[in-house]
């Protein structure tokens, strides 16, 4: 997302000009933890910014599911999956670009492209799958060279499905994904945007796994993220990740309560432990 807190998710005062005005009342989705009697090692530590696992049975059956092959994103990968890692990653932009998760089963295999250079292309979008070649988790980024975001592209996409784009579509194209490329970044750096772990893979690292794939390219020298407050789980795998604050806490959508942070990783600046 982007790093410039005057430029993403201001809220106007306006409530006519508000695109947030009809959720400002909206409760949202608590953040649930769940106890185990022996937790895996990362069990308190959510590997995405979702909800984490729902059962105690969930999260000790996948304990132990360490070894994943990480690939890029393939127009053969089973989209329902995909939909499912991405869809819960954001309360509010992904419900917002595809309706309800049905339609974002159908939706999800538009929203990508052939473009290397595009937000959610192919070529900059990594899955890990298991050993039966389910999608775990996804995750979503950018660099330098990605381009602004094209939501007349995106909407014929959409569009070419034959089902009617969700009320809020125009929204998140406008407010959201574009203003998620607004912000440059500088050469050698990458921006993960999405990181998302199906609920039955959590407390497996697999989070950690995607990130570490990412930052493991030697074309990259430092990465950006932000964070909101409501995944403090999140916050803590980044912080486990060695990224740092940069910069106070900006308001987010919809109605400005909610803060995130932005935060910068340098790999000269490592540690051993985080190497």
């Amino acid at each position: 997302m982007s790093n410039n807190p005057n430029q993403f998710n201001a809220t106007p005062t306006d409530n006519q000009d508000n695109p947030w005005a009809d959720l400002e009342n909206m409760p949202k989705d608590p953040i649930t933890t769940t106890e185990v009697a022996n937790p895996a090692p990362e069990a308190s530590t959510l590997d995405a910014s979702e909800t984490p696992a729902t059962t105690t049975e969930t999260t000790q059956t996948h304990e132990n599911l360490i070894n994943v092959n990480i690939k890029n994103l393939s127009p053969e990968d089973d989209f329902s999956q995909v939909a499912k890692s991405l869809y819960l990653v954001d309360q509010y932009i992904f419900p917002d670009l595809f309706g309800d998760e049905e339609k974002a089963k159908t939706f999800a295999p538009a929203l990508f492209s052939d473009d290397p250079n595009a937000l959610f292309s192919y070529n900059k979008t990594l899955v890990a799958k298991d050993d039966d070649g389910n999608i775990a988790g996804i995750i979503v980024y950018r660099d330098a060279e990605c381009t602004p975001w094209d939501t007349t592209a995106v909407t014929e996409r959409f569009a070419a499905t034959g089902i009617e784009l969700p009320e809020n579509f125009v929204r998140a194209n406008e407010n959201y994904m574009k203003k998620i490329t607004d912000a440059e970044l500088p050469e050698g750096a990458v921006e993960i945007e999405f990181v998302g772990v199906r609920n039955e893979y959590r407390g497996s690292g697999i989070g950690s796994k995607l990130i570490a794939s990412v930052l493991d390219s030697p074309e990259y020298t430092e990465a950006h993220l932000d964070v909101l407050d409501s995944h403090p789980g999140a916050r803590s795998l980044y912080d486990k990740l060695g990224f740092m604050p940069d910069g106070d806490k900006f308001p987010n959508y919809p109605d400005g309560s909610e803060g995130v942070q932005h935060m910068i990783l340098k790999k000269s600046e490592q540690t051993p432990e985080t190497a």
